[in-house]
């Protein structure tokens, strides 16, 4: 039943990037257009207060939707563990790791995915974006720090100031083993892709589900035809290979 119920997650990240993360950008975005092209000797610091308010705005969305996968992932596994009546744990010898609420994101994690649905999640197409989004998402949670030195040697573009190679003396200046948070840039493009990347895994774990269906009804089966065409033209399904638990007749 936890996958029975996870059929809407997709579809909330989705609404929450069409129906308030976009509209709140494009007003900010609009803003910006709207100073740029005035005459008012007061233009210059309206934009400049408005550019930090859209980067704030930024890192706000990029927590939320953070928060809002890793509730969606937990609750689903705590869902499954309940369901299934396994016991995941021991995951590590960290004390407190042992729950599915206490475990840490990664090697943790990881291990009662895999207990619970005899499934990597690492080997989910969309793992690599949704591991960076919980990196960018704790980046912009806590600010300078050990996430914010992982970040900036994995992708440093985040960083366009200090990216540019011809603000080398701007590198050069630096002291510490990454740039400020506060000169980070999130663009617009990588909030829609981690919601893509949601709505992705959550495809893809209701295609296994339907898949370990024993009894399957005709339209179910109709429906599994069409999808494993789709997946082996690499259309919007991830391409990874798995072995399936048995789940309750439909």
């Amino acid at each position: 039943m936890a996958d029975v119920y996870n059929y809407r997650c997709g579809a909330i990240a989705r609404d929450f990037l069409t129906l308030v993360v976009n509209p709140s950008l494009d007003a900010l975005d609009a803003q910006v257009k709207h100073w740029r092209e005035s005459d008012d000797p007061v233009a210059g610091f309206i934009i400049s207060d408005l550019s930090e308010l859209i980067f704030k705005t930024r890192m706000a969305f990029c927590l939320s939707i953070q928060s809002l996968w890793e509730q969606q992932i937990r609750t689903y596994l705590a869902g499954c563990q309940q369901e299934l009546g396994i016991n995941p744990f021991p995951v590590s010898n960290r004390r407190g790791a042992n729950s599915v609420q206490t475990v840490y994101w990664g090697d943790e994690l990881n291990t009662v995915f895999e207990r619970l649905r005899d499934i990597a999640l690492p080997s989910f197409t969309s793992f690599d974006s949704l591991d960076l989004l919980m990196l960018v998402g704790n980046v912009c949670r806590h600010g300078d720090g050990n996430s914010s030195v992982r970040l900036w040697r994995l992708r440093p573009d985040l960083w366009p100031d200090y990216h540019n190679p011809e603000n080398k003396f701007l590198l050069s200046a630096l002291t510490e083993p990454a740039p400020p948070v506060q000169s980070m840039q999130i663009p617009r493009e990588m909030l829609e892709d981690f919601v893509d990347k949601i709505c992705l895994f959550w495809e893809d774990t209701n295609y296994i589900y339907e898949e370990s269906i024993e009894r399957k009804h005709p339209s179910l089966e109709a429906r599994l035809v069409i999808r494993r065409a789709e997946r082996a033209k690499g259309i919007r399904y991830g391409g990874f290979t798995t072995s399936v638990s048995t789940a309750p007749s439909e």
